[in-house]
């Protein structure tokens, strides 16, 4: 089957979110779109210690920084965003090779790291 294609409208629309973030100061470390195989989709994979503390508070805190800027919330289906807390194991895999400040668009893709696969990857930060 044919892996699902990340689209120039995505890559926005996670800039954009990224930049709604720092703007509210929701403390983010880490955000990259990574492809799933196993479920043939991508997601926004965004770290923060808020995930660690209380998850369901911190999916809230995103979606009241969504609604308090502009209508990206209408446009991107939040069950492709996953919030995850700092030991995510494929971000720190990542994170062992590669790190990323501000707002990029870094591509890294086929890659096994530490015993962790990574078929896919759109990283925008990637701090230590």
């Amino acid at each position: 089957m044919a892996a699902a294609v990340l689209v120039d409208a995505d890559v926005e629309m996670g800039r954009e979110l990224l930049r709604i973030l720092d703007e509210t100061n929701f403390p983010v470390t880490a955000a990259a779109w990574i492809y799933f195989p196993d479920i043939e989709e991508w997601r926004l994979v965004i770290r923060t210690p808020k995930a660690e503390k209380n998850l369901q508070q911190a999916l809230l805190e995103l979606a009241v920084s969504l609604d308090s800027r502009g209508d990206l919330r209408k446009r991107l289906d939040l069950s492709r965003v996953k919030l995850v807390p700092p030991q995510d194991k494929m971000l720190a895999a990542m994170g062992s090779i590669v790190k990323v400040e501000g707002i990029s668009s870094i591509r890294f893709s086929r890659n096994v790291i530490n015993g962790v696969l990574i078929d896919d990857a759109l990283i925008y930060r990637l701090a230590a």
